[in-house]
C-alpha cells in the first residue's frame, strides 16, 4: 500500500505555483518599462509660418524659442514661444507680438498628443493633436513623416499644415497689421513649416 504523500508538502508547492502565476500576469513587474523618453533639440529644429500679402508676396517667420518632450508613457508636448517670433523686421515682430498673439496675454502656442509606440516608427503617420492658441483650443490632423538619424527621431510635416486664422480668433490682429501696413489684402491662411529633433533623454 502506498504511503500518503504529505499534506504540507503539497500545500507548499501548490502556494509556490499560484505567486509565479500572480507574479508573471502582474502589470506592476519590475521587468515592465516605460517607453524611452526623448527631449527636443532645439538647435537641429525649427518652426516657422509663411504669411502672404497683397495677393503674391509670401515671407517666411520662424520662432527661435521653443521646447518639447516625448514622456515615457508617449504623451508629446510642445511649448512655443510668441515672443520670439523673427520676421527679420523689429517693428513687424513687435507688432505681430502685440496684436496677432497678444502674446502679453498669451505668451505661448501649445501642442499636445497622445502618440502609440507606432507612431515612432520610421514612416508616414497621421496624428491628431490639440493645439492651444491665443485662449482657443483646437484639434488639428496632419500627417508627419519620422525618421532615425544619429539615434534621434526627426518629425517633419509629411504633406503642408494650413492653419486657418479664424480657428484661433486672429482674424482680428491680421486686420490690425493690414491697416497699420497700408497693405491691400493678408491671407487668413497660413502654411506652417516644421522639422522636429528629439534625442534619446539619459534615465
Amino acid at each position: 500500500m502506498k504511503k500518503p504523500r504529505n499534506r504540507t508538502f503539497i500545500q507548499s508547492s501548490l502556494l509556490v505555483v499560484i505567486i509565479v502565476m500572480i507574479s508573471a500576469c502582474s502589470p506592476h513587474q519590475t521587468a515592465s518599462k516605460t517607453a524611452q523618453s526623448w527631449v527636443l533639440n532645439p538647435a537641429h529644429s525649427s518652426i516657422s509660418i509663411i504669411s502672404t500679402k497683397n495677393s503674391k508676396v509670401s515671407e517666411v517667420s520662424n520662432f527661435t524659442q521653443f521646447s518639447g518632450s516625448i514622456d515615457g508613457n508617449l504623451n508629446l508636448n510642445i511649448s512655443i514661444d510668441l515672443n520670439s517670433l523673427e520676421t527679420n523686421i523689429p517693428i513687424r515682430n513687435e507688432r505681430m507680438q502685440k496684436h496677432l498673439f497678444q502674446s502679453g496675454m498669451y505668451p505661448t502656442a501649445d501642442i499636445r498628443t497622445q502618440l502609440t509606440a507606432s507612431d515612432l516608427i520610421p514612416g508616414v503617420h497621421k496624428i491628431t493633436f490639440d493645439v492651444d492658441l491665443h485662449g482657443v483650443s483646437s484639434i488639428l490632423e496632419a500627417e508627419f513623416m519620422v525618421f532615425e538619424q544619429y539615434g534621434n527621431k526627426v518629425i517633419t510635416l509629411h504633406k503642408p499644415l494650413i492653419v486657418d486664422a479664424a480657428t484661433f480668433g486672429l482674424e482680428s490682429g491680421i486686420s490690425t497689421l493690414k491697416n497699420l501696413a497700408k497693405l491691400q489684402s493678408i491671407d487668413f491662411t497660413v502654411p506652417i513649416n516644421l522639422i522636429l529633433s528629439f534625442q534619446p533623454l539619459q534615465n
